[in-house]
């Protein structure tokens, strides 16, 4: 093999690793940017919803219930956590999409709601386990009302 083949293969290796590199999501990452309105954020609020994700990787949405609208949403990958942080006084459901393992995709939305007032700090955490039962009381929605 002379120099220039395998400057070659270490070029092209180079540009394989960094496509796949590029091609992996990141926690936090707003991956449906064109699909949701521009994200809501009160930075003069102290307030947060972190989720503690565990197997899996998943999509969580914060939907505003008196608009119905996604005001933040963002990629989370398996066993990491993600703080939405700035959420503005209302009451706020979490939506869930996923890839179930035969490669279907899933859609939930929370039963009960979280409120924040305007007088409040802080916020909620919510620890994703996978359990047989499930560990968060749930409801399946569409894929147009996950979006919607």
């Amino acid at each position: 093999m002379n120099l220039n083949s395998m400057k070659l293969r270490c070029f092209c290796f180079f540009i394989l690793c960094l496509f796949y590199a590029e091609a992996q999501y990141y926690t936090g990452q707003k991956v449906f940017a064109n699909k949701f309105p521009n994200e809501i954020i009160d930075n003069s609020r102290d307030t947060y919803i972190q989720i503690n994700n565990s197997i899996g990787d998943i999509i969580v949405a914060l939907e505003q219930l008196s608009s119905g609208r996604v005001i933040q949403h963002a990629y989370i990958k398996s066993y990491d956590s993600y703080k939405f942080q700035g959420i503005p006084v209302g009451i706020y459901v979490c939506k869930y999409m996923w890839t179930d393992q035969n490669g279907k995709k899933q859609f939930n939305k929370d039963d009960k709601s979280m409120q924040f007032k305007s007088n409040e700090v802080g916020g909620y955490i919510i620890t994703m386990e996978k359990s047989p039962g499930g560990n968060l009381s749930q409801s399946r929605i569409s894929e147009s009302d996950f979006f919607n």
